[in-house]
Formats: structure tokens, C-alpha cells, sequence
């Protein structure tokens, strides 16, 4: 039996919730949406990705690398993704199934340094403390599923997604999220999930871990992230959708500004993958904050983080789609 977490009142006054985004407002930030992606557009660094755009019926400018897409475009694929997919785990009785109204908990990743638990001094991790924490992580009832925890600073920075995926896989029971960096290291961990799981076809199948897309705000698609995303898709790997805005830094000083250009950042990618792989699994995701403008800090955890994961997990459900926010 698959993991599903309890779930929240909706209908009733039996659950607490934070509704303050009504659906006319949820339609309104859509409609901008669609406004912002074909009169401004998203710029995509990625040939692959351009020319999918380009046999998708979207309009591309080959010389800025801008892709502006037409509205039908935007909501057959917003229709092709789907509501729900099961988290598949190395143990079956560890998947979780990714559904509307229910709620689970994942670590953050991917820390550069640690504290030690022996002394408290503040260091690098090691490939051994990557292992340690992934098998906590796989201890904790609480994680419905494994996100790589830790950069190990004794293998070489290029292929520390490897590590990652040959110790979430030796280590862990549960489904994983791995940030892969290239191509070549996408068919690499795929190979090694496949191992695992009996075979590509099995792996195809119920595949053991995710990966994710990290757009660049504002609009900005990088060639190594398309790509991974792209090679992702074909290969059967299930995606999240991360933009990594910064209120007032590399977004508008506003919320509402940020939540349109974060949700086209999201659609265009939704597009792209429904382009490559009809009806592939995409989590809308989300560590969008806010920068403290008197110390040019990243302010996370502040109240603003909170209400724009609120607000993209509401227009996660609007488009019945699964979502990852931070929790700060």
C-alpha cells in the first residue's frame, strides 16, 4: 500500500487553511500569465528546447532566443499534465502518491556546509556525512520522500549528482529528488536507478527518483537545466519545476508582480515537457523569497516566503497539478 497523508478540511470546518486568493483572483493572475508569455515571452538558452518550441507552435525569435507562446498552447498542456502520480520507492510500501488537499514533508537540499554532531564546528561535508544523513532521512517517518541533503566536498563537483543518486540508492527506501547538472549525468544516474530497479523498462515503469528544473527569474531558461529537463522527459523521470525568485532582487518588489512572472516561469516549462512526453508527471515548485533590503540577504524563512508558497500552492490546485513549496 502507498503513503497518503491525512487531509486538510475544504468543504467542511473541520481543517484550517489559508484562502486568500479567491478564484476570480486565481483567474486573474492566469489571465496575466497568458498575457506575459505571448506578448513578452520566456528567453530559452537551449537549442533542443527552442526548436521543440518551434514544432510545438510557439513563436521563436532564433536571434534573442525569445519564445512567446499562444494561449491554446499553454492550456492543452496545463491539461496534459497529470493531477496525480505515485512517488515510486525502492519499497513499495514507502511510495506516496502526489495528490489535491494532502500534505507531506521533504528536507531542504543541498547544503554546502554542516555543522558537526560530534564537536558543533561548522564544515564541508564529506561523502560519509551524505551517506549518515540519507539514512536518517529514510529513519524519519515524518520525510514522505528524500531530497540529496548534501554537497560532498571530497568528489569532484562535476559529478557530485552521481554521489548523490549512489548513495540515495544504496541508502535509502523511499523516492528521491536528485538535482542533476548535464545530460551525460542524467543518463548516468538513470542507468544506475535502472540497475536497481531490474531494468530500464521497470525503471520506466516506477521510476525510483525525480529530478528538477530550475528556471532563472525573471523568464530566463539556462541551457543545462533545459537540457537535463528535456532528457528527463524522454528518459521517464518525473520533474519538479523550481523557480528561485528573488522578491525585490531579481523579481518586482511586489508579490503579485512576482506570483505571474514565477507562474509563466513555471507554464513555459509545463509546455516544454508536455511537448516532449505527453501526460509525463511535472511537480509545480517553488523556493521563491524575499531579499532583505538592508543586507542584501536572502530572507528566508520571512513571512513573505510563506504567503507566496500559499499562494503557489493555491494556483498549484487551480491548475490540478502536484506541488513542492518551501516551508522557510
Amino acid at each position: 500500500m502507498a503513503k497518503r497523508n491525512k487531509q486538510a478540511g475544504t468543504l467542511c470546518m473541520s481543517g484550517l487553511g489559508l484562502n486568500f486568493l479567491t478564484n476570480d483572483d486565481l483567474d486573474r493572475i492566469h489571465l496575466a500569465t497568458l498575457d506575459m508569455l505571448w506578448d513578452i515571452g520566456v528567453k530559452v538558452k537551449s537549442k533542443k528546447a527552442l526548436e521543440i518550441f518551434d514544432g510545438s507552435g510557439c513563436t521563436i525569435n532564433p536571434h534573442t532566443q525569445i519564445v512567446k507562446i499562444p494561449a491554446h498552447i499553454v492550456e492543452d498542456a496545463i491539461r496534459d499534465c497529470p493531477p496525480t502520480f505515485r512517488a515510486c520507492a525502492r519499497n513499495p510500501e514507502n511510495d506516496y502518491i502526489c495528490e489535491k488537499d494532502r500534505t507531506g514533508f521533504v528536507n531542504f537540499g543541498e547544503a554546502p556546509q554542516m555543522i558537526d554532531p560530534q564537536d558543533k564546528k561548522l564544515r564541508l561535508p564529506k561523502k560519509k556525512d551524505v551517506d549518515d544523513c540519507t539514512r536518517l532521512l529514510d529513519a524519519l517517518e515524518q520525510i514522505i520522500v528524500f531530497e540529496r541533503p548534501l554537497t560532498p566536498s571530497d568528489v569532484e563537483q562535476d559529478v557530485v549528482c552521481i554521489y548523490n543518486t549512489r548513495s540515495f540508492l544504496s541508502n535509502c527506501t523511499k523516492h528521491g529528488y536528485i538535482g542533476i547538472n548535464s545530460e551525460e549525468n542524467m543518463r548516468t544516474c538513470f542507468k544506475m536507478g535502472s540497475l536497481v530497479a531490474g531494468g530500464e523498462d521497470k525503471f520506466r515503469e516506477r521510476p525510483l527518483f525525480s529530478t528538477t528544473c530550475d528556471p532563472i527569474s525573471p523568464l530566463l531558461h539556462a541551457e543545462d537545466a533545459v537540457d537535463v529537463f528535456i532528457e528527463a522527459c524522454r528518459l521517464g523521470v518525473p520533474s519538479k519545476i523550481n523557480p528561485m525568485g528573488l522578491i525585490g532582487g531579481t523579481t518586482c518588489i511586489n508579490m503579485a508582480s512576482t506570483l505571474v512572472t514565477h507562474n509563466a516561469e513555471v507554464l513555459s516549462m509545463i509546455v516544454l515537457g508536455q511537448s516532449v512526453r505527453r501526460g509525463h508527471p511535472l511537480v509545480y515548485g517553488s523556493t521563491t523569497g524575499i531579499l532583505d533590503l538592508k543586507t542584501c540577504l536572502a530572507a528566508v524563512g520571512a513571512p513573505e516566503s510563506a504567503l507566496f508558497s500559499a499562494a503557489i500552492a493555491k494556483l498549484a490546485q487551480f491548475y490540478k497539478v502536484p506541488s513542492w513549496v518551501a516551508g522557510g
